[in-house]
């Protein structure tokens, strides 16, 4: 069998530039940074434009929950399990991540929720960045921590002026 056509595009955030990849099943991933996997992929803005428009949407405050669908083909049974879970944290709210691997049908793994968010390649549509410890602490996305916050601040109402298109904090 074939593999399924992934069309990608570019995407200008106030958190920096995003790559966005779909196949015809849905959102393949939303990355940061410089494109990786430009040699395999297509550039197709017209195939991405569902998928665009929500993180342009998010991205002003005006959607609250996403409706792509995800292509979840390639994740294994628990990271599906929690990447499900994490799209039930309303909007503007914070769980842990036990409380998210409870939701995900296994409260005894938390780390491994943990590890599922840090794979996880759907942010924002996954909001991975509503899953923080259990003392209330940010933590994950090393060095970008920084957007973490930002993307908990945006949907508090609280992010005007912290981050510049290019990403860089303000």
């Amino acid at each position: 069998m074939a593999a399924s056509p992934i069309s990608q595009a570019p995407f200008d955030s106030p958190i920096g530039r995003l790559w966005v990849a779909v196949s015809p099943r849905g959102l393949v991933g939303v990355s940061r940074g410089e494109d990786p996997d430009a040699h395999d992929r297509v550039l197709d803005a017209d195939a991405v434009a569902p998928a665009l428009a929500e993180l342009e949407a998010y991205f002003a405050g005006r959607l609250r929950t996403f409706s792509i669908p995800l292509d979840l083909g390639a994740a294994g049974p628990f990271d599906r399990a929690a990447w499900v879970a994490a799209r039930e944290i309303p909007y503007g709210e914070t769980v842990s991540y036990g409380e998210l691997a409870a939701m995900a049908g296994h409260p005894r793994a938390a780390r491994a929720a943990g590890n599922a968010m840090a794979r996880c390649p759907f942010f924002p549509v996954v909001p991975c960045h509503r899953v923080i410890h259990a003392d209330g602490s940010i933590g994950g996305w090393g060095a970008d921590t920084w957007v973490k916050r930002w993307l908990l601040d945006l949907e508090r109402g609280l992010a005007a002026g912290l981050a510049s298109a290019d990403g860089n904090q303000g």
